[in-house]
């Protein structure tokens, strides 16, 4: 049994939900449901109600890493019933992070009301929660995109990032990819990783019996092994 999300310790435990708390609010209009999965992975079964966002393309907008214009994200999310009032839950199936990605997406263009489904689809269906095939339609609504400082590193932020003694640079890939022996996905014309930068996967931080994210004295102590420090500035990618 997970312990609650309460009691795990994080400073910000409002960027998750619980499982059961999402299973009461599925008809309320106020919440929308994000499944950041493949479009074949949706249409095999989701949660009722949730609308379709790949978190690796966000819908057709995202080219190789370059993030979307905040005026092109606004009307892609806007046509999926999402405004400034939406209280927005997004979920994977513990594979490929996507859901992760959708979430930084939300925050960066400044929608602070987005929360990721601890345990994701592998808790949901584990529990015996009911899945949908359909896909719901919701009225369009007008989304206000504001970039949100600090969510987002540049080239040259990264490059300055090298030299810096106060920034931790830190690449959450696969080892393989980590070391440049593997290609992964959106994999770069030179394989290896940024000069300085410490490797812990993502996965690392997760469960791996039920997809939860790991409690915070956990997590500290698996970052601080590594060398990433509360007081530094952290970069990922």
């Amino acid at each position: 049994m997970p312990i609650p999300i309460r009691e795990r310790g994080y400073p910000h435990p409002e960027l998750l939900t619980e499982t059961d708390w999402l299973a009461g609010r599925l008809s309320d209009p106020t919440v929308r449901v994000v499944d950041a999965r493949a479009d074949k992975n949706y249409a095999r079964g989701h949660i009722p109600g949730a609308v379709h966002l790949d978190g690796y393309s966000l819908g057709g907008l995202r080219t190789g890493s370059e993030m979307p214009e905040p005026e092109a994200f606004a009307q892609l999310v806007g046509a999926l019933g999402i405004d400034q009032h939406t209280k927005v839950v997004v979920y994977d199936a513990g594979g490929p992070p996507t859901a992760g990605i959708v979430v930084w997406a939300f925050l960066y263009y400044g929608h602070p009301d987005t929360r990721l489904l601890d345990g994701g689809l592998t808790k949901w269906t584990a529990e015996g929660l009911p899945l949908a095939h359909d896909a719901p339609a919701h009225e369009p609504r007008a989304f206000a995109a504001r970039l949100a400082a600090g969510v987002y590193c540049s080239l040259d932020q990264a490059k300055a990032s090298v030299d810096d003694d106060g920034i931790v640079v830190w690449d959450v890939r696969s080892i393989g990819e980590f070391e440049g022996t593997t290609k992964g996905w959106n994999a770069p014309p030179r394989l290896g990783h940024l000069p300085g930068a410490i490797h812990l996967e993502w996965a690392e931080l997760f469960d791996s019996d039920n997809g939860t994210l790991k409690p915070a004295a956990k997590l500290i102590a698996l970052l601080g092994a590594k060398g990433i420090r509360p007081e530094a500035t952290v970069v990922a990618y």
